[in-house]
């Protein structure tokens, strides 16, 4: 078994891995309306990975699985509650080492799923407040990649301590757990107004575990696709970033090589 898995492994190095952001394969979904704050996020997927649109009628386990990464954006409304049988399928995909992705409102169905017990509070949307925010980067930001491209405030690459911007102003239908979250995994710190650091209180930026697989939440004021936002290229970037590792961490990322053999990257991990 193990012979086998480093002959795919040695195939691949010599062949080359196709395994760029076009490759990677998203499930975009909003429920609610595709206003200012929600169809710019989906313009940004389809333009940066392969990304089909799903609706109410795609939240099904077995149509998740043909996705890297499920990307939930809730921008502008409130979609309403989910039935028990589509919040199983949420966590029957994640549980079988699926990953997704919540941002804006999204992040209310967290609870749902049972990755925390409290209700996350709401908020927005907002299209101008005038308020600079962003994250501050740790160790384990760096470690897993997610500042790669990124500039912080000064127009550096990004150290462990240093605040990147995200977002210039306003906000979208967003939540948090602030000190009411339990199980959360924070990947990087938030800030914002200039004067306050909020460390890792919000829950903004991390992800749960789920079985073999992950819930990542990137919210608060974080995910402002807004066309107000000047700092919209950065916050971009970071999405894609986040977007890449955890592509990179699911069991249903199709790894193809040069010669176009495509390879279940699930499958190859699952011969060590």
């Amino acid at each position: 078994m193990s012979r086998k898995f480093v002959f795919c492994l040695t195939f691949m190095l010599i062949c080359g891995l196709n395994i760029g952001n076009a490759a990677i394969e998203v499930g975009f979904l909003y429920l609610g309306d595709n206003g200012p704050f929600t169809k710019p996020a989906l313009e940004f997927a389809k333009a940066t990975f392969s990304t089909t649109v799903l609706g109410k009628g795609d939240i099904k386990s077995d149509k998740f699985k043909k996705f890297a990464v499920v990307w939930w954006h809730e921008g502008d409304t409130d979609p309403g509650a989910l039935s028990n049988a589509e919040i199983d399928a949420f966590l029957d995909y994640a549980e079988s080492g699926g990953a997704v992705l919540l941002t804006g409102w999204a992040i209310r169905y967290a609870t749902p799923m049972g990755l925390e017990d409290a209700e996350a509070r709401q908020f927005g949307p907002e299209a101008d407040d005038g308020q600079n925010v962003g994250i501050t980067v740790l160790q384990e930001t760096l470690d897993h990649d997610l500042v790669k491209e990124l500039k912080n405030i000064d127009g550096d690459t990004p150290e462990v301590g240093d605040r990147i911007q995200v977002n210039s102003t306003g906000f979208p239908k967003s939540g948090d757990y602030y000190d009411l979250w339990k199980n959360f995994i924070t990947l990087a710190n938030t800030w914002g107004p200039p004067a306050n650091d909020w460390g890792d209180k919000v829950a903004a930026f991390g992800y749960w575990e789920a079985g073999d697989g992950k819930v990542f939440n990137m919210n608060w004021r974080l995910p402002n696709y807004h066309a107000n936002n000047k700092s919209i290229d950065q916050l971009e970037q970071l999405t894609e970033n986040v977007i890449n590792w955890l592509a990179s961490e699911s069991a249903y990322l199709d790894v193809s090589s040069y010669g176009k053999l495509p390879v279940a990257w699930g499958h190859l991990k699952n011969q060590r």
